[in-house]
Parts: structure tokens; sequence; C-alpha cells
């Protein structure tokens, strides 16, 4: 494929939603007059083009039914999040991690921070 053959598909999805200049059109037009292989990639844009549009024009409605499941599956205890319980203490094994992640994580911010003072006095006195 030659460095026109890569400009002209470069400029393939911009040329197929007709944002291009005119002189720019005119020129890809001629090139895909000659190409057989520019022309199937414009095909594959065209169609995939065509394609966005008919999905972002069609109106999506849910089926019917579908809030009632919903509502049924967020009160069954395997439609909550696993965690919904730790908080409540529903779930001691949750609390436990989540109380220990947590003072890991304050430990671990204040023994940096002790550090940073640590350091910073050093320098100071120096």
């Amino acid at each position: 494929m030659s460095r026109i053959c890569d400009e002209v598909q470069a400029n393939l999805p911009a040329y197929v939603e007709r944002t291009l200049s005119p002189l720019r059109r005119n020129l890809i037009a001629l090139h895909l007059r000659r190409c057989r292989a520019c022309q199937a990639e414009f095909s594959l844009q065209r169609e995939l083009h065509e394609g966005l549009q008919s999905l972002a024009s069609t109106e999506g409605t849910p089926p019917e039914g579908l809030l009632e499941v919903l509502l049924d599956n967020s009160n069954s205890p395997r439609g909550a999040a696993p965690l919904r319980g730790a908080v409540s203490g529903a779930k001691p094994a949750y609390s436990v991690a989540l109380l220990l992640a947590g003072a890991a994580s304050a430990a671990g911010a204040g023994y940096a921070s002790w550090l940073s003072a640590k350091h910073l006095r050093r320098r100071l006195t120096k």
C-alpha cells in the first residue's frame, strides 16, 4: 500500500461523515475511483458509519417488567453487594477485614509523617 493510500484511508472516516474540505473530498473521490483497496476500506467505513447512525437514531425502551425484576433482585441477599453487611456488623468477617485495612493504612500514614517530621528536624538543626 502506498503512502497516498495510507493518507486516504486515514481520512476516510471524515470523508464518510462529510466533514472534509471540498478540495480534500475531491482528491479522495478521485483516488477511490482507481484504488480497489481503498474502495474496500471505504465500504467498511460507510457500513460502520451507517450502523452507528442507526444505533444513535433508535429509541431504546427497556423490556416489560425489567423494573420489577431489578427491584426483586435488589431485595434478595444474593443481589446485594458483598460488603453491604460489613458496615452494619451483620458480616463480622468483612467488618474485621475493613477495620484491619483502615488501621494498617492509618499506621502507615502516621509512620510516614513521623519520618518526614524527623527528617525535617534534622535539616533545621544543621
